[in-house]
């Protein structure tokens, strides 16, 4: 960690829950503990000035003196209370974009998403998440959002957890993953315990309570049905439903075979680990230097997809034969295949479909980089 796309957090067990932040990740707190956000987000400030990245704190109510005495002297503050220089939601979000660019790319905090939502009204405060979040994610900056969801309300968080690449549910004792595009569906929904020791934040994973709470939630959204619903089915009250699909509290085992058989499903069902995800993400590597770049890599999907680069007359062959279907598209540039004993040259846009030879090579033919996919079905 810390070198390509996947650099550290400052919390050792997030990165290890994470496998680091990828370049570009937007992650979205959600808390009503101000004092567990400041850590991670001192944490990812220290980790970021390390690695020479610009920061930038934007303050929509933070007391300035009191961010003075917290806050690295090297992070720029940015005013964007009422009255504050930064205000203005297209100044504001001028400033972090053009502040972003750069190598490394800039690292931004915004302290309170639920200010700008009172002050703008919903509709312009997910406006400006909607704008800011994608380019940011283009430049390869980092960025936190700290958004309390009792205040914002479940309409806003859904809307602003389509567009942001993580989401993680940051309560006094639990950590929750909402979200995370680019890792392992097995990190999908993970529930994990919350402690701090000696000023650093722990995380424990929270086994049973984690499965049955992932379990519940995504049945119930299977079958389009409320809490208080489940909470009908299972004879307990939604308060009941709503703290085990949070993961703070458990059900009797009576309560878990009613629920069943109210489903119609087995216990194992109810206590599903790992949801079955809707689409799996490849993310190209800003960092990685070599010409070939797993985008996906796991044969048990059965698509592998890569990504090849090319210098200007580069020459280069996939670094194992692949004995079924292969799928090559070239995404710019002029390349020469082999495939079998032919040699056939591809434009951008050209696309060929290998079915009984395999690829042993491809040549860039021009004095400019070429990009191509190579796809493998197993």
């Amino acid at each position: 960690m810390g070198t390509g796309d996947r650099v550290r957090s400052g919390v050792a067990d997030l990165d290890e829950l994470l496998d680091g932040l990828i370049l570009g990740d937007n992650v979205v707190l959600l808390t009503e503990t101000p004092a567990l956000a400041r850590h991670l987000e001192d944490a990812l400030f220290t980790e970021s000035l390390a690695r020479g990245q610009r920061c930038f704190y934007v303050s929509a109510r933070s007391d300035l003196p009191k961010l003075a005495d917290r806050l690295p002297s090297a992070v720029t503050v940015l005013d964007a209370r009422p009255r504050g220089q930064f205000a203005d939601p297209a100044v504001l979000e001028t400033t972090l974009i053009e502040g972003s660019r750069g190598t490394p790319p800039g690292c931004v905090v915004i302290d309170a998403l639920e200010a700008f939502a009172r002050r703008w009204g919903t509709d312009r405060a997910v406006g400006f998440f909607s704008r800011v979040c994608p380019r940011l994610f283009d430049l390869g900056a980092l960025a936190y959002w700290r958004a309390s969801k009792e205040e914002l309300g479940r309409s806003f968080v859904e809307r602003i957890t389509k567009v942001t690449q993580c989401v993680l549910d940051l309560g006094e004792d639990h950590l929750r993953v909402v979200k995370a595009e680019g890792r392992p569906a097995s990190v999908q929904g993970r529930l994990l315990r919350l402690r701090m020791d000696d000023g650093r934040i722990v995380l424990e994973d929270e086994r049973a309570l984690g499965r049955l709470g992932r379990g519940l939630e995504q049945l119930r959204r299977q079958r389009n049905l409320s809490q208080t619903d489940l909470a009908r089915l299972g004879r307990v009250s939604p308060s009941a439903i709503s703290q085990a699909e949070g993961g703070r509290r458990g059900l009797s085992l009576d309560t878990l075979l009613t629920l069943a058989d109210g489903l119609g499903v087995g216990l194992d069902e109810i206590l599903a680990s790992t949801p079955l995800p809707d689409y799996v993400l490849g993310r190209r590597n800003r960092g990685s230097p070599g010409s070939l770049t797993p985008l996906l890599d796991d044969p048990k999907a059965g698509l592998r997809t890569y990504l090849v680069r090319l210098k200007a007359g580069e020459a280069g062959a996939p670094d194992k034969l692949h004995k079924d279907i292969e799928l090559v598209l070239v995404a710019s540039g002029l390349v020469q295949l082999t495939v079998g004993d032919d040699t056939p040259v591809m434009r951008a846009g050209d696309v060929l479909l290998a079915t009984r030879a395999p690829v042993t090579g491809w040549r860039n033919l021009v004095n400019e980089p070429a990009v191509l996919f190579w796809v493998l079905r197993d």
